[in-house]
C-alpha cells in the first residue's frame, strides 16, 4: 500500500503546486509547461475513469429510473419486481432498451442489501426454462439461480452483501452473496410462443421478494402476502443518460466509488483517481478543481463517450463467416475494463456464456456490411443447428436503433421454437433473410424479413449452450448473400 499512498501524496502535492505557480518564480514558459502536464494527467486519469466506472454510471441511472417509474414499461419500486413490456414478450414496437429478446418474458428488481437481507422465492418451474441473475454493480454476474444451476424444483434463497456472517436461517434453500451494496436482479422465462405466453405468465409472476425479516415473522405464509416497497434506503444521485458527456458523469460515478468496497487489484486505479478528484477517498466537487485539472477531466468524458460510443458497434471477432463472437469472460470480466464497460453501455444484462452466448453479424462471408436491400441465407447441415440445451434463435435487428422491424408477418425472429420450419432433402435447414417475401413456400416458412434501406445485425442466442459450444467447437454457418 506504501505506492498507493506515495501517489496520492505526489499528486495533492501536484494539484497544490498547480494553484501556487502563477506566483512563484517560474517564467510563464515553464508555468505553462506544467499546467499543460497536469491537464495531461488529468485526462488520462479521467479517461480510465471513464472506462472503470461506466458500469456505475449506467447501473445508477438505471435504478433511479426504474425505481421512480421514468422506466417506460418495467418500472417498480425498490425490493418488488417491474414487469417488462406489462408482460408480454418484446416485438418491434419495444423500443425502450436496446437489442429486446422476444424469446423470454423478463422482470427485474432492484434491492440495497447493507443491513438489509432480503430472501427471493423461485417457484417450482415444472417444463419451463427460466433464469433468475444477479447482477453487482460493476454489472458482474455474481450468481445464477436457473434451470441450469438449481433445476425445476425452486426454492427459499437468501440475498445478501459480503458482511453478512451470520448462519443460514432454517428453512431458505441457500445464500446469494453479493459484493456491492446494490444488485440488481433479473428473471428470464422462455415463452417462444404465442400460445405459452399466458400460462408462462403465471409463473413469472410467482417470483417473489420479501425482507428477511419479514419472511422469518411466518416462513409458511410468507408467500401468501405481496412484497412491500424496501424502505430505508439511502438516496442515490440525481442522474440521466444526457450526462455521460459532462462532468456530471463523475460526479455519479464518485458516489458510488465511495459506497463500495473496491478490489485490492483495483486500488492502484483509486489512487489515481483520487488525484484527479473522483476517486473513493475524495468528495468531488467541479467548483474545487483547478482550471487545468478541470480541462483534463472535461476532455477525458468527450474522449471517453466517444471511445464507448464507437467500440460498442464494432465487431468482437470474425472468423470469416460473417459471426463475431465476444471474446472470454463475458459477464464476470475480471480486470478487462474496456469489455465491461462496452457491454454495459450496450446493455445491462449480459450472460455468461454458461447461460447463454450471442454470435452476432454485422457483415456478410465476404465482409460487406449487412443491408436490408439485399437477401442472405443461412445454412445449417443436417444435425448442426446451434447447439443450445434449452433452445436458440436468431433475431434481426435495425443496427442504428438495435430495435427490431415491423414485417407483414410479424416474424422477428427465427429458430428451434418457429413451428412449420421446413428441411432441405438432405436434412439441412436454410434461413432466408430478406425484405421480399419469397414466393417458394419452403423459402417462406424458413423466412426472417428484414426492410429496405437500412444496416442490419443479425443476433443469435444459445440457451444453455453444451460443453462442446463453450469450448469453441460450435462455430455458424456462414451468412451468405444472394448474388
Amino acid at each position: 500500500m506504501v505506492h498507493i499512498r506515495n501517489w496520492f501524496i505526489v499528486f495533492t502535492a501536484l494539484w497544490v503546486t498547480t494553484a501556487m505557480a502563477a506566483d512563484s518564480s517560474w517564467s510563464k514558459e515553464q508555468q505553462q509547461a506544467f499546467g499543460q502536464s497536469v491537464t495531461d494527467f488529468a485526462r488520462s486519469a479521467g479517461l480510465l475513469g471513464y472506462i472503470y466506472g461506466m458500469p456505475l454510471f449506467e447501473f445508477s441511472v438505471a435504478e433511479l429510473r426504474q425505481t421512480r417509474g421514468i422506466a417506460k414499461d418495467n418500472s417498480a419500486p425498490h425490493g418488488q419486481f417491474g414487469y417488462f413490456n406489462g408482460g408480454r414478450l418484446s416485438d418491434h414496437t419495444t423500443t425502450w432498451f436496446a437489442v429486446p429478446n422476444p424469446d423470454v418474458l423478463y422482470a427485474s428488481a432492484w434491492l440495497y442489501l447493507k443491513g438489509q437481507p432480503y430472501v427471493i422465492h423461485v417457484p417450482p418451474m415444472d417444463d419451463i426454462w427460466y433464469s433468475v441473475q444477479f447482477e453487482n454493480y460493476f454489472s458482474v454476474d455474481e450468481a445464477y439461480l436457473s434451470t441450469r444451476t438449481i433445476g425445476q424444483k425452486g426454492g427459499d434463497f437468501l440475498i445478501t452483501d459480503q458482511e453478512w456472517q451470520q448462519p443460514l436461517p432454517p428453512g431458505l434453500t441457500g445464500h446469494v452473496r453479493i459484493s456491492t451494496p446494490r444488485v440488481w436482479i433479473l428473471t428470464r422465462i422462455a415463452a417462444t410462443r404465442d400460445n405459452e405466453k399466458e400460462r408462462h405468465l403465471r409463473y413469472e409472476r410467482r417470483f417473489q421478494l420479501l425482507p428477511l425479516a419479514d419472511y422469518l415473522k411466518s416462513p409458511a405464509t410468507a408467500w401468501d402476502h405481496p412484497s412491500p416497497t424496501q424502505a430505508n434506503l439511502p438516496t442515490l444521485p440525481e442522474a440521466d443518460y444526457a450526462m455521460r458527456e459532462t462532468l456530471d458523469f463523475f460526479r455519479i460515478v464518485n458516489h458510488h466509488l465511495r459506497q463500495i468496497d473496491i478490489p485490492t487489484t483495483d486500488q492502484g486505479l483509486m489512487a489515481m483517481f483520487d488525484a484527479a478528484g473522483f476517486g473513493p477517498r475524495v468528495v468531488f466537487d467541479p467548483a474545487k478543481l483547478t482550471p487545468q485539472v478541470r480541462a483534463g477531466l472535461e476532455q477525458a468524458v468527450k474522449e471517453g463517450y466517444r471511445y464507448v460510443d464507437t467500440m460498442r458497434a464494432a465487431p468482437m471477432s470474425n472468423d470469416g463467416s460473417g459471426w463475431s463472437v465476444a471474446p472470454p469472460g463475458l459477464g464476470t470480466f475480471g480486470q478487462n475494463y474496456i469489455m465491461r464497460a462496452l457491454s454495459v453501455y450496450g446493455g445491462l444484462g449480459a450472460n455468461i456464456p454458461a447461460e447463454a452466448i450471442y454470435p452476432n453479424a454485422y457483415s456478410d462471408s465476404q465482409g460487406r456490411l449487412l443491408t436490408g436491400d439485399h437477401d442472405y441465407t443461412i445454412t445449417f447441415p443436417a444435425g448442426k443447428t446451434p447447439p443450445g440445451i434449452a433452445f436458440w434463435s436468431i433475431t434481426l435487428m435495425d443496427v442504428k436503433t438495435r430495435f427490431m422491424v415491423d414485417n407483414p408477418i410479424h416474424r422477428h425472429h427465427i429458430g428451434s421454437t418457429t413451428q412449420g420450419l421446413k428441411a432441405n432433402d438432405d436434412g439441412s435447414l436454410t434461413i432466408y433473410v430478406s425484405a421480399k417475401e419469397p414466393k417458394d413456400p419452403v423459402h417462406r416458412a424458413n423466412w426472417l424479413p428484414s426492410l429496405p434501406g437500412i444496416g442490419i445485425q443479425l443476433v443469435m442466442r444459445i440457451y444453455q449452450p453444451t460443453e462442446a459450444a463453450l469450448a469453441g467447437a460450435y462455430k455458424p454457418p456462414a451468412v451468405l448473400r444472394v448474388e
